[in-house]
């Protein structure tokens, strides 16, 4: 049966059950003056503004224009995870209503198969034809990725006295490891939280990323302890950490002199020598090497670290044969016409006569001499002194680098990890749905589920070393200061300052901070 619900001098709007029909008494009636019409009838829902217009202006047609919604519509998302209320009312009944909102959403609910009680809503700030969330759902939370921990690596440095200046006489050089020591873990990745959606049914999770541990296999291994990966040394030894791989160094340790007795001396591993080096004699080893004579090494031949650092407690007169070398530091007491060559060289008296090649130079700040000789620092050289009152020739050359190269190398490594992480989260997709099944893959459907998990585990590896390498290229843009050179006490006459392409020979006493400044030498 019709029912009318609006009428005026143009327009008749009649309901039957929920389908709205009009008739066009007199053409002319504005299609804007609709908005106080659905005012009026919020439960009015117009079908095709097209087809209205069309109707308005047809004298004497009649026909289906709109839709009569319910007083509460439900409106679910595509995800399913979130559903809204359209409250098809007028401002008057949502107050003469209001304490019923609540009981007619949850039924509007129910009639969807949706759970009420999913979201809290404030009913008392409800407004007319106003769309409202009334349930969400809960979202899947991804687990947590595999933990790496690695044995924590003391910092290898001077002791700083109290009043600034360094003791390069005593240091925790060696970190020695027994046999089963603790050398990391791996917490492994965890299961995610299901979600849910608004109609109850669970939305699997995804579980952490896996991590891999990176040891040395002939000197670590890897055991489950209470569910974890655990790294115990196979031997005892000296803790090694070359390019972010813990290893067991084999240790050497002469209980006195390197000469006569044991030769000169090559290993595979850490040398610790607590005598000397006599003269003629070398020492070489892959890891690092410490000598601990009070009166350090005189006329050697050589101490060569191809992987590590040195450390020698004395100091060295090299008679100008003497060559030193680390690939990380070398830490000495003072150095007397001796070549000395590495990443890092920290000396605690003074340098006299030596060949330096190094990227940062630091004789101690205070008290420490520069003179003679020529020392290279790519980014820095520092000391109280440099040269001597007889204007004996110092060159002291802070080179730089090219920042600019080395942006154009990070650049180039940092898209190969994305191109490496595009091909992982395609091979993510690949291998889901075939974990659910692992127990049951056989032949050909194994072998590729096997590829697909060796290709993501090199993909990471390779994501692995090139993070490593951005780091490196980073950590050398960070430390790529401006090169510096700082004499803190006194530059003598004769002192040669060389920075960059720049140089200027010192003429009369001075001190501060060399720098380029505007492509000019600050001197």
């Amino acid at each position: 049966m019709n029912k009318v619900l609006y009428e005026n001098d143009f327009i008749e709007l009649t309901r039957n059950e929920n389908t709205i029909k009009m008739r066009t008494k007199k053409s002319g009636f504005p299609i804007k003056s609709f908005d106080k019409i659905t005012q009026k009838l919020p439960r009015l829902k117009i079908t095709s503004f097209p087809e209205l217009r069309r109707a308005l202006s047809t004298e004497g047609n009649e026909g289906e224009i709109a839709t009569y919604a319910p007083v509460i519509e439900i409106i679910v998302s595509s995800d399913k995870m979130k559903a809204e209320a359209e409250i098809y009312l007028t401002e008057a009944e949502i107050e003469e209503k209001r304490n019923e909102l609540p009981s007619l959403v949850a039924e509007a609910l129910k009639s969807k198969g949706i759970q009420p009680g999913q979201y809290n809503v404030s009913w008392n700030a409800v407004k007319a034809r106003q769309t409202i969330v009334v349930a969400e759902g809960k979202f899947p939370v991804k687990g947590d990725d595999a933990r790496i921990t690695y044995i924590e690596v003391p910092e290898r440095r001077p002791v700083i006295r109290a009043d600034g200046s360094a003791d390069y006489y005593e240091m925790n050089f060696v970190t020695p490891i027994k046999k089963g020591d603790w050398l990391g873990e791996k917490t492994p990745a965890q299961d995610g939280t299901p979600g849910i959606d608004v109609f109850g049914n669970e939305i699997a999770s995804k579980k952490g990323l896996d991590n891999k541990l990176y040891y040395d296999r002939k000197s670590v291994e890897e055991v489950d302890e209470d569910g974890k990966k655990v790294l115990r040394a196979i031997h005892g030894g000296v803790l090694e950490f070359v390019n972010g791989i813990v290893g067991i160094g084999q240790q050497l340790v002469i209980n006195g002199d390197v000469g006569p007795e044991t030769g000169s001396i090559t290993f595979d591993g850490t040398v610790v020598i607590s005598g000397t080096v006599l003269a003629g004699y070398s020492v070489n080893a892959t890891g690092d090497i410490s000598i601990g004579a009070n009166e350090g090494v005189t006329n050697a031949k050589e101490v060569r670290s191809e992987q590590a650092d040195v450390y020698i407690k004395g100091g060295v007169f090299g008679g100008g044969t003497t060559l030193i070398e680390a690939k990380g530091s070398i830490f000495i007491k003072h150095a007397n016409e001796c070549s000395l060559f590495s990443n890092t060289v920290q000396v605690g008296l003074y340098l006299l006569g030596c060949e330096v090649i190094a990227d940062y130079v630091y004789v101690d700040r205070y008290k420490g001499k520069i003179i003679g000789g020529t020392t290279e620092g790519k980014y820095r050289i520092e000391c109280a002194t440099a040269g001597n009152r007889h204007e004996r020739s110092t060159l002291l050359y802070a080179k730089g680098i090219d920042k600019e190269v080395v942006q154009i190398e990070v650049q180039r490594m940092a898209q190969s990890i994305k191109n490496l992480q595009k091909q992982i989260v395609k091979l993510e997709s690949h291998i889901e749905p075939l974990e659910k099944m692992i127990t049951t893959l056989v032949g050909p459907q194994r072998e590729a589920y096997d590829k697909i998990q060796d290709t993501l585990t090199t993909s990471r590896e390779e994501i692995f070393v090139l993070d490593q390498a951005i780091q490196s290229n980073l950590q050398i843009m960070k430390s790529a200061i401006p090169p510096q050179i700082e004499i803190t006490h006194e530059a003598n006459p004769g002192v040669c300052i060389h920075i960059g392409s720049k140089t200027s020979i010192i003429e009369s006493p001075t001190k501060g901070v060399f720098e380029l400044i505007d492509g000019v030498l600050n001197i």
